[in-house]
């Protein structure tokens, strides 16, 4: 970690990367865009439901325990919607991906359903007490977890995006670079993509010792897992990216 919002570790090639954590306002209009959605959803629902009947008849018919799982089934659906689209939509809720935001696990990698559901019934603790708990966690770790992602091992980070129209479809007399057209995308997360990319843009502000060698860490390691043994380092970076972004497009 180097400052307060800023997770830096080592690929298992050993090249450094990064990623920025989100801070507590992004997270805040996040959570209440979400609640906003989940509150239309309610909204439409008992519409809907009123046109078929009298539903506040029938919810004061109900027992006592019927009354209570009712209440309880209204709350849990927010939680489930976090689940549901952090699983489902790897990491983004529309409110999060409104924001430009994406749960991770603490190594970059994409979230699952067991730390996405760790994460959130966490919220028990927390909204009880106004979110207070997980206001200062935001505020005050240095990782900007609050307590359901410090339990998880789960971050919120930003989203960078790049303009990558530059990096238009190699050669396609080039059997290296044409053998990935298709396959790209799924030799890459969306993780790793970004990162190269990153590497691709800022390349320029490095010295040519440094850039050549992280080059060529990337290229062997990303051309073993595509069964290519690239010469030109970064013009097989360069095209596994168009390739990658072209798979997305399509």
């Amino acid at each position: 970690m180097q400052g307060e919002a800023e997770l830096r570790f080592e690929t298992p090639e050993r090249v450094a990367l990064s990623l920025e954590v989100s801070g507590l306002g992004p997270r805040a209009l996040a959570y209440l865009l979400d609640l906003f959605l989940v509150f239309l959803a309610w909204v439409t629902a008992i519409i809907l439901y009123s046109i078929s009947g009298d539903l506040l008849r029938r919810l004061q018919a109900l027992s006592a325990v019927g009354q209570l799982l009712a209440v309880l089934a209204v709350f849990l659906s927010s939680w489930g919607w976090d689940v549901a689209w952090e699983t489902l939509g790897r990491g983004q809720t529309p409110g999060k991906r409104a924001l430009g935001l994406r749960v991770v696990r603490a190594d970059g990698a994409p979230v699952g359903l067991v730390e996405s559901l760790a994460r959130n019934l966490l919220r028990a603790v927390e909204v009880p007490l106004g979110y207070a708990p997980a206001v200062l966690a935001v505020a005050l770790g240095p990782r900007r977890q609050r307590l359901g992602d410090l339990v998880a091992g789960t971050l919120v980070v930003r989203e960078r995006r790049y303009d990558l129209s530059r990096y238009g479809p190699p050669a396609a007399a080039d059997p290296r670079f044409a053998s990935l057209r298709g396959r790209a995308a799924a030799l890459l997360s969306t993780g790793e993509f970004e990162r190269l990319v990153d590497f691709l843009r800022r390349r320029t502000e490095l010295d040519p010792e440094p850039r050549a060698r992280i080059a060529r860490l990337l290229a062997d390691a990303l051309g073993a897992r595509a069964r290519v043994a690239p010469e030109d380092p970064e013009a097989f970076l360069e095209a596994l990216a168009a390739h990658h972004a072209e798979g997305h497009r399509s």
